[in-house]
């Protein structure tokens, strides 16, 4: 077969219009809308599925989250109480039974919804502090459990696989961290802290990923301070901002760190790096919230949301929460907003509420 002159020019216009409108597709598959939640200390409790007097105000906690049309939920952490059966007596049997039930449960209840998730490990899925020698030395079995039950992206650290973990979705990378390890401190033998061979691996992850445009990582405990505090014991990171990990953090300009445990809201920034510490403790506090991320054409915009609620309590027991009709109907309310542009690697800001 022989081809004209006029079909040969053709041919080759075709081919570099095709070659020419890959990278343009692509980049706008990247550039498109896209959304996460975060929602730390979610549940923070022991429960089934539906649980009394709890399932009506989730349900309509979780149906929020849907309704923003998210791609995941992540959960920093204290998904459950994990007090079994005594805060300083667990035993093994107990621990086995128990993660059984409740990790169940808790997966359940966002199965139901159809919300996909990514955790992070808390204090309350290793018993809760402190950690006397007897309790830590269960800490590897705490663990064990959580990894069984959530099967998370197995390329961490030794020691820290299944626990510590990282993916990417679109152009954004997340570093998700088991921050809990062994040590000597105020809570007994097991310390808040990424250091050795795990540190030199988050190092490496950001490293490898630093052309990510958004770097966000996630652990349990708040790293800078002062942070507010609502029912809770306030743990914080070993040593805080001079701690290795937040230098490594800098040095491979993170974005965000997403924290929990404190059950009460401070947004810092600190060498560009915006420390959002946030969530409730459902039974108890008398608000809920959410933070909302949405990305898009070389913009971060993180929401604020909150919602009033009545705490049910029986004595030292949380009994249940209710989310009345009229608080329904107003929704969730937004109380401060985070906005960070990245145009020609010039990085800007806007914050308002809560974030300022």
């Amino acid at each position: 077969m022989i081809l004209n002159k006029k079909y040969i020019i053709k041919l080759f216009v075709i081919s570099v219009f095709i070659l020419i409108m890959i990278p343009v597709c692509a980049q706008e598959v990247v550039n498109e809308e896209w959304s996460f939640v975060s929602v730390p200390d979610f549940l923070n409790k022991d429960t089934e599925f539906p649980h009394p007097g709890f399932e009506d105000g989730l349900n309509f906690f979780l149906k929020s989250i849907k309704n923003e049309g998210c791609e995941f939920v992540l959960v920093p952490g204290d998904l459950i109480n994990g007090r079994w059966p005594d805060k300083l007596e667990p035993t093994k049997e107990a621990i086995l039974k128990s993660s059984d039930i409740y990790y169940t449960a808790w997966k359940k209840r966002f199965e139901h919804h159809s919300l996909k998730y990514f955790v992070a490990i808390g204090d309350h899925e290793i018993g809760d502090n402190p950690w006397p020698k007897n309790k830590a030395e269960l800490v590897p079995l705490f663990k064990e459990q959580f990894i069984k039950h959530f099967q998370l992206p197995n390329n961490g650290p030794k020691d820290f696989q299944g626990t510590s973990y990282y993916f990417t979705h679109n152009e954004a990378l997340f570093v998700v961290l088991d921050v809990f390890t062994k040590g000597s401190g105020e809570e007994g033998e097991i310390v808040a802290d990424v250091n050795g061979k795990h540190l030199k691996w988050v190092n490496k992850v950001l490293k490898k990923h630093k052309d990510s445009e958004f770097k966000i990582v996630v652990g349990h405990t708040p790293i800078l301070s002062p942070v507010r505090t609502l029912n809770s014991s306030g743990m914080l990171f070993q040593n805080g901002e001079k701690s290795g990990l937040w230098k490594v953090m800098q040095k491979n300009n993170v974005d965000l760190y997403l924290c929990g445990e404190v059950h009460a809201i401070t947004c810092t920034e600190k060498n560009g790096i915006n420390q959002i510490a946030h969530g409730s403790l459902f039974g108890w506090n008398p608000t809920l919230n959410y933070l909302l991320v949405e990305i898009s054409n070389h913009s971060l915009k993180a929401t604020l949301k909150e919602i009033d609620n009545i705490p049910i309590r029986g004595g030292a027991k949380s009994l249940g929460i209710t989310i009345t009709e009229e608080s329904m109907k107003e929704g969730f309310k937004t109380i401060g907003t985070l906005i960070i542009n990245k145009n020609n690697k010039v990085v800007t800001m806007g914050k308002s509420g809560v974030f300022k």
